[in-house]
């Protein structure tokens, strides 16, 4: 969307990393984002046409929207991933012999006996940072204030993520998020667990969270053995969606070596090495299964091991989903600034 745009592109970021994969961006503005919209909204709202500060209340009602269709895009699947039909379904009350059985059959997308790994990455950030909401762009200083000495509290929460799928669920799906660090290598997935280890080792006064694929776990297996004897609060969430679930995204899902050369598929879990290291293990489908082997994972301070089972097909097309969301909304927000006098 923003590369199809011809007129200048500032991004503003609270950091001054490259993030333009696009190669579109033409200015870079360091600073909060929050800040600085509302040092714009304060500047527009002193000028005699009132209208100029429209499209910033847009942009932030259209933030607001998308994060509604997150939730909502999460909440049916949180609810009911894992129960069998007879739980999740409700019958039919028509008598018509074309209506289906379970009410599920109606909905247009019927999701899902596997828990959403979109909605694992928000938990997981929303309970490290405080549970501090997201911000309206134009949310006033008070509410940045609240949210700074809640994110000041969870500051020795440690979020590391592993690359290919889990960083980028915290890109698309996280509005908040704890201190995240995150591995970089020639394969991008080598030794994620025994470097969550160190940054768990380094972090003693608190607790690190390594959230990470079922490909890292069995590249870094050995790892297993080091937390076995490792003494650090690192409680390891793996996102086991049976294979390599980022190549759905790329232009080879589209070729027939895809499967099973590039989404390389297996049954593996992980439930047995753990025991067998001693470590501290929960499996996870449902969303209040999860929510309270996290909490007691954390509360622990200890190791502990919690598999998430997904699904790779139903991961991608929640993605696309609210990708479409997000580009319908921008598409909106960018009618209405060039249609306004901005």
């Amino acid at each position: 969307f923003i590369g199809s745009r011809t007129r200048a592109c500032v991004l503003i970021e609270p950091h001054g990393e490259r993030h333009d994969p696009a190669h579109c961006v033409t200015h870079r503005l360091e600073g909060d984002v929050g800040a600085v919209l509302r040092v714009l909204d304060g500047s527009l709202s002193t000028q005699p046409d009132a209208p100029r500060k429209q499209p910033l209340a847009a942009l932030a009602s259209m933030s607001t929207a998308l994060d509604v269709e997150l939730t909502s895009a999460f909440a049916w699947r949180a609810s009911n991933a894992g129960a069998p039909c007879a739980e999740r379904c409700t019958p039919s009350t028509s008598a018509a012999a074309s209506k289906p059985p379970c009410a599920c059959a109606d909905r247009a997308d019927p999701l899902s006996q596997r828990l959403a790994e979109g909605w694992v990455a928000r938990h997981l950030c929303t309970v490290l940072a405080c549970d501090a909401p997201p911000l309206s762009p134009l949310a006033d200083e008070a509410a940045a204030d609240r949210r700074d000495g809640c994110a000041a509290a969870a500051g020795h929460h440690l979020l590391f993520c592993s690359n290919s799928l889990p960083i980028r669920h915290l890109d698309m799906y996280c509005p908040v998020a704890p201190l995240v660090l995150s591995n970089r290598g020639a394969s991008g997935i080598d030794g994620i667990v025994h470097t969550a280890i160190g940054a768990a080792l380094a972090n003693p006064h608190g607790t690190t969270t390594c959230l990470v694929g079922d490909l890292a776990t069995l590249h870094d297996l050995g790892a297993l053995a080091t937390l076995s004897a490792a003494h650090c609060a690192l409680t390891v969430v793996v996102l086991n969606n049976g294979g390599g679930g980022i190549f759905r995204y790329l232009p080879i899902s589209s070729h027939d070596v895809f499967s099973p050369y590039f989404d390389t598929p297996h049954s593996h879990t992980f439930a047995a090495v753990c025991r067998g290291f001693g470590l501290q293990y929960e499996a996870a489908d449902r969303a209040e299964q999860f929510e309270h082997a996290y909490a007691a994972a954390i509360g622990r301070r200890t190791i502990s091991v919690i598999e998430v089972f997904s699904d790779r097909e139903e991961t991608y097309q929640t993605h696309q989903r609210v990708a479409e969301a997000a580009r319908l909304m921008a598409d909106a927000a960018a009618a209405f600034c060039t249609t306004s006098d901005l």
